[in-house]
């Protein structure tokens, strides 16, 4: 009985020594794939909003309110590329005077957190960052323009 079991253990031994042998040859593994940006798609309540318009001072609901609409049309490597709609309304609170700003046009976002947003006003340039559902976008150029504007996804 013994011997018939050792016969029977003995070739599946061998079969998985051999198994585990490799050879010489190694295979590079693939390189990661390049990382693209999050789909920024959605609509966004204006938090606040920071900049050359408002003197600097920070600026949210009920004295400034806006949407933001982005919707992603494309994505190339580490690039999204989509429209985008600006509504925003900002109230004096000195003399109730209202300013509205309303613009559409198209936006570029990097994986590495470059923005690009062109539209019928202004092209802007600067960065961007999402965590979670909270937008920040931050202008850096043109000068009039210079702005951190925080959006809440709906």
């Amino acid at each position: 009985m013994k011997r018939r079991l050792l016969m029977l253990f003995v070739p599946v031994l061998v079969a998985t020594l051999v198994a585990g042998c490799g050879d010489d040859n190694t295979v590079d593994p693939e390189p990661p794939g390049v990382e693209g940006p999050p789909n920024l798609s959605g609509t966004y309540n204006l938090v606040s909003l920071t900049g050359a318009i408002t003197g600097g001072i920070t600026l949210a609901p009920p004295i400034a309110v806006g949407t933001f609409t982005l919707f992603q049309t494309g994505v190339s490597g580490d690039t999204a590329t989509g429209t985008v709609s600006l509504d925003l309304t900002v109230t004096n609170p000195l003399d109730g005077s209202v300013i509205p700003i309303a613009d559409t046009g198209t936006f570029t976002a990097r994986a590495d957190g470059t923005w690009q947003q062109t539209g019928q006003m202004a092209q802007n340039l600067g960065t961007y960052s999402l965590a979670g559902t909270v937008l920040t976008v931050t202008v850096t150029e043109p000068a009039p323009n210079v702005s951190t504007t925080v959006w809440q996804r709906q």
